[in-house]
């Protein structure tokens, strides 16, 4: 018997101000899923690709989950020591959600 699919939810918590993740099942968040635009990881593969997701690629994934909740939430900016090619512009228009 197979597991149903999941996904991986990153949020953070206002009232312990902390990042924090969950896996729920897939079918209890696919609108919000079927609404979005989804990123491939690593983002430079095409898809249906092998090729090995790497220790890099992990880390870049964690820099990235966490500058997008800079990006919702002011508070936690200065509390990221992320190294990026470029200065962080958090004024930048975000992708429309809908």
């Amino acid at each position: 018997m197979t597991k149903p699919p999941r996904a991986s939810i990153v949020f953070y918590d206002e009232d312990t101000q902390q990042l924090k993740m969950c896996t729920v099942l897939r079918s209890r968040v696919q609108a919000a899923i079927d609404r979005s635009t989804a990123l491939t990881i690593p983002p430079d593969v095409p898809e249906h690709s092998e090729k090995p997701l790497t220790d890099e690629d992990a880390r870049k994934l964690g820099g990235m989950l966490m500058l997008m909740q800079g990006f919702s939430n002011p508070e936690l900016r200065e509390r990221l020591q992320i190294t990026t090619d470029e200065p962080m512009d958090w004024n930048a228009p975000l992708p429309s959600s809908e």
